[in-house]
């Protein structure tokens, strides 16, 4: 059975379009303007705060509100008057290195490459079979 090259086509960008929106469209929560989030701070809303740090250009933070929602927003390149606003109102702050964050994109990317590896080994066999 010869299968159509067109349909294989379509079928991998069908696939690839959703893993790429497994994988590169997690959001870990609502999207918030800095201001928001000094707001917050202040107001003593912030309970806990993961800011992933970089070498260079604006560092992607999460946090939890009191209510239990989770929201993200980008901290200025230095903002170490930020960690001082965030210590003063007892936020509990974790800081992550922004170069083992390739691991966890792999790691959530996984069950996509598993996929496509079923997949690839579906359709060599079919077309092994179709040879015969």
């Amino acid at each position: 059975m010869k299968v159509p090259k067109r349909k294989t086509i379509v079928v991998v960008l069908v696939i690839a379009a959703a893993g790429a929106l497994a994988v590169g469209n997690r959001s870990n929560g609502a999207k918030a303007t800095y201001s928001e989030f000094l707001q917050q701070v202040q107001a003593g809303q912030v309970t806990k705060a993961v800011i992933v740090a970089g070498k260079a250009g604006p560092n992607p933070i999460t946090y939890r509100l009191k209510d239990g929602s989770r929201e993200n927003t980008m901290l200025p390149p230095d903002y170490n008057d930020v960690l001082t606003k965030l210590r003063q109102k007892m936020v509990n702050i974790e800081i992550q290195d922004a170069a083992w964050q390739w691991l966890r994109v792999m790691s959530n990317a996984t069950p996509f490459f598993v996929l496509m590896g079923f997949w690839s080994f579906m359709m060599w066999r079919l077309r092994r079979r179709g040879a015969k």
